[in-house]
C-alpha cells in the first residue's frame, strides 16, 4: 500500500507491517493472548477495494466479558493502525480460538 509519493519519493507500508502494528496494540489489552506463538494469529490483507481488513485469533480470560473486549480490541488496532499510517481500517474479525484460567 502506497503511503506517500511526491516529488522526494515514495513511501510504501506491507500488510506485514500493518500486522506488526495490530499485534502490539494487541499487546497493551488485558485478558488477551494470541492463539499461536508466532504472529500467524494476526492477519492484515488489502481486499479488492483496497479497503484494509484484519483478523485475529485469540483466547480470552475465563470470566471476561466477550463482547466489551472484543469491542475493545476492534477499536484499539483500528485507532493504532490510523495513528500510526492514516490507513482506515475496514473491520477488525476476531475468532476467539479458547479461554486461559487464571494463573495461580
Amino acid at each position: 500500500m502506497e503511503l506517500i509519493k511526491n516529488e522526494k519519493g515514495s513511501c510504501t507500508i506491507s500488510e506485514k507491517a500493518l500486522q506488526d502494528i495490530a499485534t502490539i496494540a494487541l499487546s497493551h489489552i488485558k485478558n488477551v493472548s494470541p492463539s499461536k506463538k508466532d504472529r500467524d494469529f494476526v492477519s492484515c490483507k488489502f481486499n479488492k477495494n483496497n479497503e484494509l481488513n484484519v483478523k485475529l485469533a485469540i483466547k480470552i480470560k475465563k470470566g471476561i466479558d466477550i463482547v466489551k473486549l472484543c469491542s475493545k480490541i476492534q477499536d484499539e488496532i483500528k485507532e493504532n493502525i490510523l495513528l500510526m499510517t492514516n490507513i482506515e481500517c475496514k473491520k477488525v474479525d476476531i475468532d476467539i480460538q479458547g479461554f486461559e484460567a487464571d494463573k495461580k
